[in-house]
């Protein structure tokens, strides 16, 4: 049976046939591909395959690892015939490795990523690193074993106060400094920093974090001074807006403001606004919201009485959308289905307008022509059900092997 495949990282045919590359009726792009001499030709199967990033061929007698490979000086003395291995990922060498066993062990090491390897060390392992297949490795050299942490890390004085020594940090993913971050201790914990991913600091944090950056494989996000950092959509009404006085904000996600929080309620709430994704407030206060918003790309949405938030996914029934009662502004964040019942009458009777982010879902091809008029902001699509790409296999893919 064919499968189609979304985008894939790294594509392992080490180990394939014609017969598994031949049931991939389609694939998308692909990272990069590995391969050993004895199948380079089933790269020519791969006729249905969107843009190729890299392709590496295993040389010969080489056997593949792909992950994290960590050698220590037992693996080393162990070592009674020579060891050829080809590495996708990264290297890490013991700091307890001598230079005399590392150069008395007979390992013929190709890597494909990075090598982390104690100063002592790095002279020899760059001179014994094979060139081979493609393959193009970063030696980085360390006083200080690296500690790697991956996924979302808050860098915090708990954090600081976890190691003995100071930390050679390698962060994947997103890693964000606490606001209340010691930074002199920060400046002797730390040894240096190598991002891949994003890392959110704040303003004043700038100058030690940057001197303590030798590498970073992504951005790095700088909240001003002042601001205060929201890391989660934020819904205020009148009640909950006396909990701010003259506040700066400082998020890449929504923020709504109920119908109930007043001029002047809000003017004494929030100062200003700094947002990468959109605000909702009524026709009331918009325009206290726009000038209190300096970024021209944050998308500001109002709503004259009513309106509707979705951000996750919901159906909505021709009843439900008469329960309202009156017209309401729908503001779709995720994925909006309406009901085959929902008609043309339903729509005009319960939505004033539409502003889309997401994805709204309809029956047939006329609600979706009914719903153009109401199309406020359209960042998203109207789909009609029946006509979405039949998604008949498996989604992206970090690592596939065939």
């Amino acid at each position: 049976m064919s499968r189609m495949i979304g985008n894939v990282g790294v594509l392992d045919l080490t180990e394939a046939t014609e017969e598994s590359v031949t049931s991939i009726e389609r694939i998308g792009n692909v990272g990069l591909v590995i391969y050993r001499a004895e199948t380079a030709h089933l790269l020519t199967l791969l006729k249905n395959a969107g843009n190729i990033g890299k392709t590496l061929e295993i040389p010969e007698g080489h056997r593949y690892y792909s992950g994290t490979l960590r050698l220590d000086e037992e693996y080393f003395q162990l070592l009674e015939q020579p060891d050829r291995v080809f590495v996708n990922g990264t290297v890490i060498i013991d700091k307890e490795v001598s230079l005399e066993v590392f150069q008395n062990g007979t390992l013929h090491l190709v890597v494909n990523g990075q090598v982390y390897a104690p100063r002592h060390l790095a002279g020899a392992v760059t001179a014994a690193l094979i060139k081979a297949g493609g393959a193009s490795a970063e030696i980085h050299a360390y006083q200080y074993e690296p500690r790697f942490e991956s996924g979302k890390v808050q860098l915090n004085n708990a954090y600081l106060a976890s190691s003995n020594e100071p930390m050679e940090l390698v962060l994947n993913g997103i890693v964000q400094l606490d606001k209340e971050l010691d930074m002199e201790q920060f400046a002797a914990r730390i040894e240096s920093l190598r991002v891949n991913g994003k890392a959110v600091i704040h303003e004043h944090q700038s100058s030690y974090f940057y001197e303590k950056l030798k590498t970073i494989n992504g951005l790095v996000e700088v909240i001003p001074a002042g601001f205060e950092y929201v890391t989660k959509p934020l819904r205020l009404n009148a009640r909950t807006a006396r909990r701010f006085k003259d506040h700066k904000l400082y998020t890449n996600k929504p923020l709504i403001l109920e119908a109930d929080v007043t001029r002047d309620a809000f003017s004494q709430a929030l100062s200003e606004i700094q947002s990468t994704s959109f605000i909702i407030c009524s026709e009331e206060i918009e325009d206290l919201v726009w000038e209190r918003c300096p970024n021209l790309n944050t998308e500001i949405v109002s709503y004259e009485r009513l309106f509707v938030f979705i951000n996750g996914e919901e159906t909505w029934s021709r009843d439900q959308l008469l329960a309202l009662g009156q017209p309401a502004s729908f503001i779709v964040d995720g994925t909006l289905t309406f009901d085959d019942d929902v008609t043309e009458e339903g729509i005009k009777a319960s939505l004033s307008s539409l502003d889309l982010f997401g994805e709204v879902v309809v029956g047939e091809k006329r609600i979706k022509g009914i719903l153009y008029p109401y199309l406020r902001v359209n960042n998203g699509s109207i789909i009609v059900k029946g006509t979405e790409e039949a998604l008949a296999g498996i989604g992206n893919v970090g690592m596939l092997s065939l």
